[in-house]
């Protein structure tokens, strides 16, 4: 966590000034001074214990460039930027397997896209997953650029500190006149609609039963999935709902995929949002779904969705409900495009102000073409569990409880029309 003090004038450092509220071992490591003369601080803890560190209290003593103790004349306040972030547990053995030898056969230069990925690893170890891309494979092409995005573990994002960082120490592994450029993360959230059915005779405990589902899946998630290049395999998904529990006896599941919009509150801007996934689409619409939010010059919500036209090619309209009975109005009916076939959604200028989601996201979701999901290019796929839905349901006839099947309850393998996302 960067600190730095000024006093008189004059450039203060001190090893021993920042006290931290008790959460672990913790170091100072000094940097090099800034263009400002100023000098910076990072305190190192041990693991993903300090994550989230925000509270401290200054307690030590200041020296000026002499070595000469100086007393400050005001009270110290030190206040946080940005909470304590990115800390990881010590590297795992299959960590270790992994990129040892990629980082061997990079012979110290980053080249291909297995050398940016060792190198990366190698100079940022709290580095989960990579994604290296040339310039030329981009639209338009970027010749002499490589695009690299990078997911630190236990974190969705780096710090502009550890961005410039690494950018830094690459420029002595990489060629002349090659450019490396850090975007931010994409991540393409894979979501499921579950309905699982159980025997009821073999179950005590149907929250319990939920729950072990629940944790399976993201046992399931974080071993073979959540990664750059990741693929979700519905039907081992399927298999591992299943096998959970004997009194499972099936389960119709429906893929969602999702992308955050991190909207601009309070500015005009254009959006567009790739998904790398062809789209499922009805002809009647209501594909596309989002959470609310609200524009310029007025206090409802809004919501957008699509509208098919032919040739795979769709119109985004923003829209608000006019009834509990489902209707709606439209506000803007040509407010972006979406290509159904390449999974993309371009959405024109609009003036947002809010968002009913935290953090000024929208969320926006679309059906996949096909149930195996995955992450092209610069997107990070995650199997997010945590907004999935598991439904538990009856099995009337397997129980017994219906012997001719009448009153059992059916799914459907399709998703519902529903104007908003749930």
């Amino acid at each position: 966590m960067p600190y730095s003090e000024q006093h008189h004038g004059k450039t203060i450092s001190n090893q021993q000034c920042l006290q931290p509220t008790p959460f672990t071992n913790f170091n100072i490591t000094s940097k090099d001074d800034d263009s400002n003369g100023r000098r910076f601080f990072n305190i190192i803890t041990d693991g993903k214990d300090g994550n989230g560190a925000s509270n401290f209290s200054f307690s030590g003593r200041f020296k000026d460039d002499q070595g000469k103790i100086e007393v400050p004349t005001n009270s110290i306040t030190i206040t946080t930027n940005q909470n304590a972030m990115n800390g990881s547990d010590i590297e795992s053995v299959d960590s270790i397997k992994y990129f040892a030898p990629r980082i061997y056969s990079s012979q110290h230069r980053a080249v291909t896209a297995r050398d940016y990925e060792a190198i990366i690893q190698n100079i940022y170890p709290n580095t989960e997953s990579v994604s290296v891309v040339g310039g030329e494979e981009l639209t338009p092409p970027q010749f002499g650029n490589v695009v690299i995005s990078i997911k630190p573990k236990n974190g969705d994002y780096i710090s502009d500190f550890d961005r410039s960082n690494i950018l830094s120490k690459l420029k002595q592994y990489s060629l002349s006149g090659i450019n490396q450029k850090i975007i931010d993360l994409k991540v393409l959230y894979v979501e499921l609609d579950s309905a699982v059915y159980y025997n009821t005779s073999q179950v005590t405990n149907v929250n319990d039963l939920k729950a072990r589902i629940t944790n399976t899946l993201t046992s399931h998630r974080s071993s073979n999935i959540n990664k750059f290049g990741g693929r979700f395999k519905y039907s081992k998904v399927c298999q591992i709902i299943d096998n959970v529990d004997d009194a499972v006896t099936s389960n119709i599941t429906r893929v969602v995929i999702r992308r955050n919009l991190k909207s601009l509150i309070d500015q005009s801007a254009q959006y567009e949002l790739c998904f790398g996934n062809q789209f499922h689409y009805n002809k009647e619409g209501f594909n596309i779904k989002s959470t609310g939010f609200k524009i310029a010059g007025s206090n409802e919500v809004y919501y957008f969705t699509d509208v098919p036209k032919e040739n795979g090619m769709g119109t985004i309209s923003i829209v608000r409900d006019s009834s509990d009975d489902g209707t709606y109005k439209v506000i803007t009916k040509s407010a972006g495009t979406v290509d159904y076939t390449k999974g993309e959604i371009i959405i024109n200028t609009v003036h947002i102000t809010s968002t009913v989601e935290p953090n000024n996201i929208i969320e926006i979701q679309a059906i996949p073409e096909s149930n195996d999901v995955v992450g092209l290019t610069d997107l990070y796929l995650d199997f997010a569990v945590s907004k999935s839905t598991i439904n538990m349901i009856k099995d009337t006839i397997t129980s017994g409880e219906q012997i001719s099947g009448i009153g059992y309850k059916s799914t459907s393998s399709y998703l519902n029309g529903e104007l908003k996302r749930i």
